[in-house]
């Protein structure tokens, strides 16, 4: 019996590993991922697309395809600043 149990616990790590392989290797699910990674962390909100698309709505943001770029020059510098350590 401990064989059995055994065979679905490293088929099921297996399909995990497969599937997570899969998943991150297409953009829709490294986007995902680093979404989450990255709200979890505080450094994006959690409804990261309803942040982008009021941004968008308010005139901040212009939708170029299917990216998001800043309209004034001076405030994508200012949030690309970065202080030297």
């Amino acid at each position: 019996m401990p064989s059995v149990a055994h065979a679905v616990v490293a088929g099921g790590l297996f399909g995990l590993a497969v599937g997570l392989s899969v998943c991150l290797s297409r953009a829709w699910g490294a986007f995902g991922c680093t979404r989450l990674w990255l709200a979890a962390r505080g450094h994006i909100p959690f409804g990261f697309m309803a942040f982008l698309d009021d941004a968008h709505r308010r005139g901040v943001l212009r939708q170029v395809g299917a990216v998001y770029q800043f309209r004034h020059a001076r405030l994508q510098e200012r949030l690309a600043y970065h202080v030297p350590v």
